[in-house]
């Protein structure tokens, strides 16, 4: 049951944790949202990619491929719009 592959989730866990404490601490700064708005979109891009090439070689169809791409770029989109709006709006007051 708690075999060397389970540490894993252990180590995600600390990953996230510590992500979330590092972002917590500088969140307030507007380059560090637009530089993980930025990531995020980048993440979401090459998730796209993958989904695409799975497609091609034929692993998944091509349904799934168009569904699991277009929910990404609308996290994508909605991310980079959220972030931008935010900062303008710091900006204006």
């Amino acid at each position: 049951m708690f075999g060397l592959e389970d540490i894993q989730y252990l180590y995600e866990f600390l990953f996230w944790l510590i992500a979330f404490l590092v972002l917590r601490l500088v969140w307030h700064k507007p380059k560090v949202r637009l530089a993980y708005a930025y990531v995020v979109a980048g993440f979401n891009l090459f998730a796209i990619i993958m989904y695409t090439l799975s497609s091609i070689s034929g692993q998944i169809s091509p349904f799934d491929s168009f569904s699991y791409g277009f929910l990404h770029a609308m996290v994508s989109i909605v991310m980079l719009t959220v972030v931008y709006k935010e900062i303008n709006i710091k900006q204006n007051n």
